[in-house]
């Protein structure tokens, strides 16, 4: 469907029928933007207090920082992620990490004081945000205890079968720079298996 509205992407984004008519979604309607971005555009910035909450629709973004010379990638978001950084959002603090568009992508987003504020005290969508938080939650304990216990073949496994469309959407540098890993090792990897399978 193009050309959705801000309210069809969120019917889409929270899994919903029709949404909610009371004050809380009023708000969001009124208050929260819909932004599209080309391949490779720096979405929110390091060295600054993030003060934006995106909510992903489409495409594949990524939260990357340098260390020296070499670029990690900490996770990626697709469609239906909330992305952000929590640390920088709760604290108000800077943050080294920024958010990248690998993909074109369209995304919601909201400042951080409507979002902690739903969060904290909204009904209706506040107990969806709290619910998103707690998937998060999950998926980042998951990802951490795949990049500590796991070779790099496994990593290489957990990602194409739990997230197909990052294998199969995302150029292998940036899949290399989550593992950690140059470009041509992965590819090295990627070629064994596939002679293996």
């Amino acid at each position: 469907m193009k050309n959705k509205s801000l309210e069809d992407h969120l019917r889409v984004l929270f899994n919903l029928k029709e949404l909610p008519q009371d004050e809380e979604w009023s708000s969001l309607i009124k208050n929260a933007r819909l932004q599209s971005f080309k391949k490779n555009e720096v979405i929110l910035k390091s060295n600054l207090r993030y003060s934006d909450v995106l909510f992903v629709t489409e495409g594949i973004l990524a939260s990357e920082f340098t260390a020296g010379e070499k670029t990690v990638i900490g996770r990626f978001f697709r469609p239906g992620n909330l992305c952000t950084n929590f640390d920088s959002l709760l604290h108000q603090t800077v943050s080294r990490y920024q958010i990248v568009s690998i993909t074109s992508c369209t995304v919601i987003s909201m400042t951080a004081s409507d979002f902690m504020e739903y969060y904290n005290n909204g009904i209706s969508l506040g107990k969806i945000l709290r619910n998103i938080v707690l998937e998060i939650i999950a998926e980042d304990i998951l990802i951490t205890d795949v990049k500590l216990l796991y070779g790099k073949n496994e990593m290489i496994e957990f990602i194409r079968t739990h997230y197909p469309d990052i294998a199969q959407k995302v150029p292998f540098k940036y899949i290399a720079q989550f593992l950690g890993i140059t470009p041509e090792s992965y590819s090295r990897i990627l070629k064994q298996s596939h002679h293996k399978s």
